[in-house]
């Protein structure tokens, strides 16, 4: 296909900026386009690429490893496996931290104390900053089962010194 797109426009169709374009361009992660009058002309087929780049990125590789990515071309491409294996571990430790993220969350939505100056039920007491890994709420400590619903008290001001 004959290269037909300026900067701008592949910018544009790929929802990318023109400086990342260039950066991109410069580190390696897509071959330098032709040039009419000075002017740099890209192939259609770039798209492709840049959406590849797109997905790697949203899936937590860094721009580095998108260019191991591409170019590891052995036979059944083993750098791209132990990259995507320790990528794999990567976001499962991530997953783990949000879900005590979650659970520290909503054992703080079921406190029922009037403020945290006030709170006697642990949470940066003698709760995780302990070294508790699962505060207690989420096993059934004080403020009960996970499937308590919470009072009418009305959150504002929750937390706020006087």
């Amino acid at each position: 296909m004959a290269a037909s797109l300026t900067i701008g426009e592949l910018a544009q169709r790929a929802d990318v900026a023109a400086t990342t374009l260039r950066y991109y361009e410069k580190i390696g992660l897509i071959t330098p386009p032709v040039r009419i009058g000075g002017q740099r002309r890209y192939d259609e087929s770039v798209l492709g690429r840049l959406e590849v780049i797109r997905l790697c990125k949203t899936a937590g590789f860094a721009l580095d490893e998108v260019r191991l990515l591409f170019a590891d071309d052995a036979p059944g491409r083993p750098a791209s496996r132990a990259l995507a294996e320790a990528k794999l571990a990567e976001i499962d430790s991530r997953m783990a931290e949000l879900a005590a993220a979650k659970a520290i969350v909503e054992w703080g939505m079921r406190c029922t104390c009037p403020s945290i100056d006030q709170c006697t039920c642990g949470i940066h007491g003698d709760g995780l900053s302990a070294g508790r890994s699962v505060p207690p709420a989420t096993r059934g400590g004080r403020h009960g089962a996970a499937t308590r619903t919470r009072t009418s008290r009305r959150p504002t001001g929750r937390g706020r010194r006087s």
